[in-house]
């Protein structure tokens, strides 16, 4: 007999790619003791507004959008 988790996967495998996904969402940002979710989000923004500062005062390290095209390009003919 198939364990619970077993047939939870089993379950989860014949949803569509858009449907694993959402589901995928959720678990990873499911909030099993009540208490991480708020700092989770605050640590977050902290990062983010600290992100955009550097560029706003030209610190961050850019990379043209040509470098990154041909980057990708490389990767996915490998």
């Amino acid at each position: 007999m198939a364990t619970p988790l077993e047939e939870i996967t089993q379950n989860a495998l014949k949803l569509s790619r858009r449907e694993r996904m959402a589901l995928a969402s959720r678990l990873l940002t499911a909030d099993e003791d009540g208490g991480d979710s708020a700092e989770i989000e605050a640590a977050w923004e902290e990062e983010i507004l600290a992100r955009i500062q550097a560029i706003d005062d030209g610190t961050a390290v850019g990379i043209p959008y040509e470098e990154v095209k041909r980057a990708a390009r490389e990767r996915r003919a490998k």
